[in-house]
């Protein structure tokens, strides 16, 4: 033994450095192989294990089309008809041509003058339907008046007024003072100055009839 190291014997140590040296062939393992003996809880042998696999969907044949005989025609789908915007009325305008009421016949000339403003008066209202008839000076005061309605008068007056000053054709003008009544409102110039005519009508009057009615007035105001 060496005093040195007396716990170590040489030639066992030489023979472990020649076994530490000495190359190893590197193990080979095979995949079936998992590294677990047959003692492993959970050991299965790779021979008898099964593979479940799912059942494939088959695919559903479309069916076949179906075959014309021959012989037969197939309509074709009728194309949608045309949209047609139906004509639509045309407004109804005035026309000089419209129809319009006779004046009444002549008052004597020795006939007064409200005499001749009452013949006036049931002409007007048959033939046009007027109601609540008055009459007013280039004053604003009332000649004729069966209206009894001194708002009527004052309306009247604004109203003339208001057509004078923007030179207005015809003269006349007209206002809807409720459901089926118009205010109408005519002036005209006469041997005696410029008066008012208001009446209240169903709907406005048109300009023939206007022009009717004004003739009327001027030829009952004027002198016989």
């Amino acid at each position: 033994m060496d005093a040195v190291n007396p716990w170590l014997d040489p030639s066992e140590v030489r023979h472990l450095a020649e076994q530490l040296l000495r190359p190893v062939a590197p193990a080979r393992l095979s995949a079936a192989d998992p590294g677990f003996d047959k003692a492993f809880v959970g050991f299965t042998d790779p021979d008898r294990l099964s593979i479940e696999t799912l059942p494939t969907r088959e695919e559903t044949p479309e069916p076949p089309a179906a075959e014309i005989p021959q012989g037969i025609l197939i309509p074709n789908e009728p194309e949608p008809a045309p949209r047609t915007i139906p004509n639509l009325p045309e407004p109804e305008r005035d026309s000089d041509n419209a129809s319009t009421p006779a004046p009444p016949v002549k008052a004597p000339s020795k006939t007064r003058f409200l005499e001749r403003i009452e013949i006036f008066r049931n002409w007007l209202a048959k033939n046009f339907n007027a109601t609540d008839i008055f009459i007013l000076d280039r004053e604003g005061k009332v000649i004729f008046d069966e209206s009894g309605h001194g708002r009527l008068h004052f309306m009247a007056r604004n109203l003339a007024l208001a057509s004078r000053h923007t030179e207005a054709q015809g003269g006349n003008v007209h206002v809807k003072i409720g459901p089926g009544a118009v205010l109408e409102v005519i002036p005209c110039e006469t041997p005696y100055g410029r008066i008012v005519l208001g009446a209240l009508v169903p709907e406005s009057l048109p300009a023939p009839h206007v022009r009717t009615i004004t003739e009327v007035l001027v030829q009952t105001a004027s002198p016989g």
